[in-house]
């Protein structure tokens, strides 16, 4: 028998027995209740620092991953405006190169030179931008593993806590329902009900079920729910393809691996 259970029955048990009885068996169930709340809070602490780690290191990789987007974005326009400088001074350069009968001055020449570093600076942006695609494309490796950690925390810590509540509900069942239950389940079995058992499990349960869709939570009022929240954690901005894909994931990691060894990568 499942303590929880164990400790139901004997508050019913005791709800019939004189005041001397009760009291013996309410001190003895108090004892053991506290060790059980004791390890019980320490699982639930154990879990929900391991779930803020998780977050913690998920929440770093899409950081990173938002660094990495921007400096990209920036990096092509920066290419775009300088292939745009080298397409105009080229035009304009050679325009004046045949009005002048190819003659160089020293303008000319500064001026051939500033257009060559504008494409020279065009390719090196070129280079950066796939330099930081796969840099993207490593901390996105890193983010879905990180994910996958962050939504099983949630899940571990999320059960951790609904258990613990759960089993200290199961173990202050009112006597009262008890009672009005076995009062019940005679008389269903007094009106010789095939299934009594079943239905009397049916009418409570839908009794808890209905009211359930009524409860709210006060997150102002939930120290653990409200760092946990009542959903799977959104994993936004993370590419859902190569999360749920194994495959592509291995696939991925050995391309970015090939990339880094081949001369003159920097891993």
């Amino acid at each position: 028998m499942k303590k929880d259970m164990f400790t139901a029955v004997m508050k019913t048990i005791g709800s019939t027995q004189d005041e001397k009885t009760r009291t013996l068996i309410d001190g003895t169930l108090k004892a053991m209740n506290e060790t059980a709340s004791r390890n019980a809070a320490a699982n639930l602490n154990k879990a929900l620092a391991s779930f803020l780690q998780a977050k913690t290191a998920h929440t770093d990789n899409m950081l990173r991953l938002n660094d990495i987007g921007t400096a990209i974005t920036r990096s092509e326009k920066e290419r775009q405006n300088a292939l745009e400088e080298s397409a105009e001074a080229v035009q304009n350069w050679r325009s004046r190169f045949r009005e002048m009968r190819g003659v160089m001055t020293p303008e000319m020449k500064a001026e051939h030179s500033q257009r060559t570093a504008s494409r020279e600076l065009a390719e090196e942006f070129t280079g950066l931008i796939a330099d930081l695609e796969d840099d993207k494309a490593r901390v996105m490796l890193a983010a879905c593993t990180s994910g996958k950690e962050y939504v099983c925390a949630h899940l571990s810590a999320f059960s951790v806590c609904a258990q613990n509540e759960w089993a200290e509900s199961m173990k202050n069942i009112s006597p009262a329902l008890v009672r009005a239950f076995t009062l019940r389940l005679r008389e269903l079995e007094l009106k010789g009900e095939e299934h009594p058992h079943k239905k009397l499990y049916e009418e409570l349960g839908a009794q808890v079920l209905t009211q359930s869709h009524f409860y709210t939570f006060d997150m102002e009022q939930e120290p653990v729910i409200s760092q946990l929240g009542l959903h799977r954690p959104a994993l936004t901005g993370v590419d859902m393809e190569l999360y749920k894909s194994p495959v592509r994931r291995m696939a991925k990691s050995a391309e970015l691996a090939a990339k880094s060894k081949a001369p003159g990568v920097n891993p």
